[in-house]
């Protein structure tokens, strides 16, 4: 099942198709912003830019390293759509999107033009996940388990969790086999379920706004858009010998809570 659009990807058209062509991109300089290996082991040197009106990125790439003294060097450019979080002005954009441009925008992706537009509401899952060496993620649409596996020096931790931009570590207390999972994707802050033996919650910034429950065995799980689109989320995560309960909500970043 595709995923449903959200006021933020009408946002995001509407800045891309006003933005148009030619992109107010910074004057370019042949200087690498990182490097890439082709299969024949040469150097391919590659520069990202930044479209400073709506964020598309302009990749542009030779075989360097440059020739020494005058020269001519061929330089091969694409386009690349930018991550929701790189367009400028998009969440002033969203909310100016009305009901009518919503439905128009629902309408023209193919769904019928009764289809109830999407808003901020608390929505309950339950899964069954199969949890493998005590473990299991949730990461931005397209992200990679290499993102978060191994657990990076620079990831942020409340023993439970761990987490970098876009991808999120759990430690469930069941080592192999099926987990019970509650998954509440919420507009505010539900408040912490006592009735669990340990909670632990951090913040993680999400791209997109897509997310998915991944299992270190390969089963991937589609949730619906979250709640605020792209952006700072606090994450809650209650366990028991029983199952376990993972909250999410829009939240600015904040310290993480440790458990008891």
């Amino acid at each position: 099942m595709r995923p449903v659009p959200t006021r933020e990807d009408v946002a995001m058209e509407h800045i891309l198709r006003s933005c148009g062509s030619p992109h107010d991109f910074p004057d370019f300089a042949l200087e690498a912003t990182e490097t890439q290996t082709d299969a024949s082991g040469r150097t391919i040197c590659v520069r990202r830019d930044a479209c400073r009106t709506c964020g598309t990125v302009s990749v542009s790439q030779w075989q360097g390293p440059l020739p020494e003294g005058p020269g001519q060097i061929a330089v091969v450019r694409r386009y690349e759509r930018p991550e929701p979080g790189d367009v400028p002005g998009l969440a002033e954009r969203t909310r100016q999107v009305t009901d009518a441009q919503f439905i128009e925008f629902l309408a023209s992706n193919g769904f019928p033009e009764d289809f109830a537009p999407y808003r901020p509401a608390t929505t309950r899952l339950d899964f069954h996940l199969r949890v493998r060496a005590g473990q299991f993620m949730l990461l931005d649409r397209g992200r990679s388990l290499g993102d978060i596996l191994p657990v990076p020096p620079s990831a942020e931790s409340a023993n439970l969790i761990d987490a970098v931009p876009g991808a999120a570590l759990f430690w469930p207390p069941i080592h192999d086999g099926e987990l019970p999972l509650t998954v509440l994707l919420c507009p505010a802050d539900p408040g912490p379920d006592q009735s669990y033996a340990r909670i632990a919650e951090l913040s993680c910034r999400f791209h997109s706004g897509h997310v998915v429950l991944r299992e270190l065995a390969g089963q991937e799980r589609e949730l619906p858009p979250l709640p605020a689109g792209h952006g700072d989320y606090r994450i809650r995560f209650h366990t028991t010998d029983s199952g376990c309960l993972l909250q999410l909500w829009g939240q600015p970043r904040t310290k993480p809570l440790y458990p008891a």
